[in-house]
């Protein structure tokens, strides 16, 4: 039995070497684009015991405790408390200064009133830097009000 040939039935034919050359080129092209990420998995690891050394209290830091006072004080009564003394700005400075030079390790923590103003505390963050402290601590309370 002899099947015919239509006419039109070999145009249908796809050239795939062109498909080929595309794909091949959009393989490339995501290959050289993706960025792959890096998983950390759990391993167990032994850490190393350390002893903790106990160092004596001479040998911590010690702390200067700056009070800055609200506006709600009295006017006679000084901005700045320290160590129960009042004192204005340059004491505080020659303070810090002494304290310094005595011993590096003194560190300072300011406390601002909720009342103080913020200038006020900037005043003697100032005043501890001149002195010659590097690092100043500014006290504040956590907790939420209303």
């Amino acid at each position: 039995m002899r099947f015919r040939r239509e006419e039109g039935a070999g145009e249908g034919i796809i050239n795939l070497e062109s498909l080929l050359d595309v794909m091949f080129i959009l393989l490339i092209f995501f290959m050289a684009t993706t960025t792959f990420k890096e998983e950390e998995y759990f391993r167990p690891v032994n850490l190393p015991a350390v002893h903790k050394k106990h160092t004596a209290l001479s040998n911590q830091a010690k702390v200067i405790v700056v009070n800055v006072r609200g506006e709600d004080r009295n006017k006679e009564d000084a901005l700045y408390v320290v160590s129960g003394k009042q004192i204005n700005l340059l004491q505080l400075r020659k303070m810090v200064a002494d304290k310094i030079a005595s011993d590096k390790n003194h560190k300072v923590l300011i406390r601002g009133d909720k009342l103080a103003l913020h200038g006020n505390v900037a005043m003697a963050v100032a005043a501890c830097h001149d002195g010659g402290v590097d690092t100043v601590n500014i006290g504040y309370s956590d907790k939420a009000t209303e």
